[in-house]
């Protein structure tokens, strides 16, 4: 059985142990480009013993960003200052990974009456229903995606991943819950997939054959009518075909419907809820992993003693993701892999780090320092 401490390679990257820094947004950026702050919360995490760092989600263009303090990667002159933070990265030996995304009808809007768009009109925020992308827009997008990777690539990131996950736009694809369209774009599991495909051949395109594409996709939706585990299995396998190298799968884990003027909205979240167990994804990754060719990463809770481990030791993943216990403790990963799990300093579950990241920086109950 591989151990948290094992190098593992995924298309060329090396990586030191089977630990991945999960993308979490900062709320660091300036001006849509890294802050000196930003660079130094990711060399930080970089010494802290991880095998790889998929940095936070970067839009694609302006109108597609999910937090109004995030990195922007939709003109060429935002590739120097995206440069900068690779490096900052690489220097301390650990590979970079780009996190891409479009927001859709989860985008944010100062106005919350400016348009949004989406697969179809089901309101995932406060504000009006968002408006079903024409043939045109769809296409468009996919190529704002493709020339996202292609800056990514062009500032030394060793590799990409497109967001397909937590309802922002292609999840709003891949999910019956949230796409209704009866054309080509929507229906079954192959035109609900469609979007999200297209993407990542055009990445492909973009990147070349040796470039490494990964993306995040639900291994399972906690919501009545949304995605079903069997639909993440014919999604993953359409994915890797499209050209995906790693599966990093998350998921939701937590919904409810929200008011807004009269109008509902579907509140969601990849948080577990507090006080539930570790490791909730990872049988749905596991049933994943088992039907493609490629590797795959779970995260979900997974610093608990032995947890992690034991991820590895069922067969439900190749790597384990960590987010908030890195907000928390920035050397977890090297207490895990040192055995010194009773160092830890414990996230609490306060969410503190996610109602600051809507208004401003990233804070953090338990690490004074964040």
């Amino acid at each position: 059985m591989p151990r948290l401490s094992d190098p593992f390679q995924v298309k060329g990257l090396q990586l030191r142990n089977r630990l991945v820094m999960a993308p979490m947004v900062t709320g660091l950026a300036q001006d849509f480009a890294p802050s000196q702050a930003q660079i130094e919360w990711y060399r930080q995490h970089a010494r802290g013993g991880v095998g790889m760092v998929v940095v936070e989600s970067v839009a694609i263009a302006p109108d597609a960003m999910i937090l109004s303090r995030l990195l922007g990667i939709w003109e060429d002159g935002q590739v120097a200052g995206l440069r900068r933070l690779a490096r900052a990265i690489q220097a301390e030996g650990v590979p970079a990974v780009l996190q891409i995304v479009h927001g859709g009808a989860r985008a944010v809007r100062e106005d919350l009456a400016q348009e949004r768009v989406s697969a179809s009109d089901v309101a995932l925020l406060p504000g009006p229903r968002p408006r079903p992308m024409t043939e045109a827009e769809i296409l468009g997008v996919i190529d704002a995606f493709a020339q996202a990777a292609r800056r990514a690539r062009e500032a030394g990131f060793d590799g990409v991943e497109v967001h397909a996950a937590h309802y922002y736009l292609l999840s709003q694809f891949l999910s019956p819950y949230t796409n209704k369209r009866a054309d080509r774009w929507g229906g079954d599991r192959a035109g609900r997939s469609r979007l999200a495909a297209e993407v990542v051949k055009a990445v492909r395109r973009a990147v070349g054959p040796d470039f490494p594409i990964f993306c995040r996709l639900h291994s399972m939706e906690s919501l009545e009518g949304g995605m079903s585990t069997e639909d993440a299995v014919y999604f993953a396998q359409a994915l890797e075909a499209a050209g995906v190298d790693l599966l990093d799968l998350s998921g939701i884990g937590s919904s409810s419907l929200g008011d807004w003027q009269g109008q509902p909205f579907l509140n969601s979240s990849s948080l577990l809820p507090k006080g539930s167990p570790g490791a909730v994804f990872a049988p749905s990754a596991g049933r994943i992993r088992a039907a493609v060719g490629i590797p795959v990463i779970t995260v979900g809770k997974l610093s608990e003693p032995g947890l992690a481990q034991e991820v590895l030791d069922r067969g439900q993943a190749d790597l384990v993701a960590l987010a908030r216990p890195l907000i928390a403790d920035p050397l977890v990963a090297e207490k895990l892999l040192a055995g010194r799990d009773g160092e830890i300093n414990r996230c609490g579950e306060c969410l503190a780090c996610f109602a600051a990241i809507r208004k401003g920086p990233i804070r953090c109950s338990v690490n004074a320092a964040v």
